[in-house]
């Protein structure tokens, strides 16, 4: 490996950055000639560049209007991967995971250009996206906005650069644990803590299967997991980090004639600053809600109702959480000790 894992790279002060005063307009090319070379003359679809400023600035390049409101839906993400030997930084721009969209800036962690680059976007204050279209030979100035990475997010984005520019000193193999989209990892349930546990959230009711023949039961039930799994997937590439870094688990009861999943704790304040319909600002009931089986949704506990943990999500890592006999007797205890269920009617028993 050439050079310090910090390298220091001089920006060029003649590098100008779309504003607010440039959106809706068409770039001027003399002082845009970079951006004219790159989306032009190169016809790349998305870069990354160093501003005057030394700002690391990201650019997506559209067709026209049309195809960037095609494209983009809620606000936009970034996600960090390694993947041989090379730093992923993901930009989301659709959260619908029926049809996700991502766009991946590729850095070699070897180069000290491409080190430097990757460095100061993740480690920056806030990462300026801007959204051009190339159209008749001109570049239009469709929308800026600013992305920021909580801390736990640049601490674990720095760790990757530096175990890459590690593994090149000692020409060891890559990590392939960050390669792999979402993987789910097993955990006994025991894990959790009675404070966990005896949280109240939401409570997701559906028509019971039952009734249906065994091919159709199987496709709804697929259809209820395939669907929790993209609202999942959504907080885990949701644009604010206290989103992505949140925590949440998720239970499965059944009653005579429903089918429920709990999430717990609460969480409509996590999203009630991002729009103001409930049905848009929170996944799980943005994507649950649209299953022709779903019923209602409502406040509840899942310990008083006889649910057990399935799934949960900490941080961006899924777990599957695995059932055991001293588990049950342990949410038969805690349920009687909160008063919620009397001996003979607690379901865990």
């Amino acid at each position: 490996m050439n050079g310090p894992f910090r390298p220091v790279i001089i920006p060029d002060p003649n590098i100008q950055s779309p504003g607010p005063d440039t959106v809706g307009q068409f770039l001027e090319e003399t002082g845009f000639a970079d951006l004219y070379r790159l989306a032009g003359d190169e016809g790349l679809p998305y870069f990354v560049r160093l501003n005057g400023e030394g700002v690391a600035e990201l650019y997506l390049v559209f067709e026209n209007i049309e195809a960037f409101s095609e494209a983009t839906s809620d606000a936009v993400s970034i996600e960090f991967k390694t993947y041989q030997q090379k730093l992923l930084a993901i930009i989301w721009t659709l959260t619908d995971p029926q049809n996700p969209l991502g766009f991946p800036l590729s850095f070699d962690i070897s180069k000290e250009e491409d080190r430097f680059m990757a460095l100061t976007l993740i480690e920056q204050a806030g990462t300026p996206i801007h959204y051009l279209a190339y159209m008749d030979q001109r570049i239009l100035h469709i929308f800026s906005e600013t992305i920021t990475f909580s801390q736990e997010e640049k601490t674990r984005a720095t760790g990757y650069v530096r175990r890459l520019y590690e593994q090149d000193s000692t020409d060891q193999a890559p990590a392939e644990e960050e390669v792999k989209e979402g993987e789910l990892l097993s955990i006994p349930a025991s894990v959790l803590s009675d404070e966990i546990l005896l949280q109240s959230g939401t409570v997701y009711r559906f028509r019971h299967p039952r009734s249906m023949g065994q091919e159709e039961r199987e496709e709804a039930e697929a259809l209820l997991m395939n669907t929790l799994q993209q609202s999942l997937l959504v907080v885990r590439r949701h644009a604010r980090s206290e989103v992505r870094e949140s925590a949440c688990t998720v239970w499965a009861g059944q009653e005579p004639e429903h089918v429920s999943l709990y999430i717990t704790p609460e969480l409509h304040s996590l999203f009630e600053d991002i729009h103001t319909a409930d049905g848009e600002a929170n996944p799980f009931t943005r994507f649950l809600r649209g299953i022709p089986s779903f019923e209602e949704s409502k406040p509840d506990t899942p310990l008083k109702r006889g649910a057990y943990p399935i799934l949960r999500y900490d941080a961006g890592q899924l777990y599957h959480l695995e059932l055991e006999e001293t588990f049950q007797e342990r949410l038969l205890r805690l349920a009687e000790e909160a008063g919620w269920q009397d001996v003979s009617a607690n379901p865990y028993r």
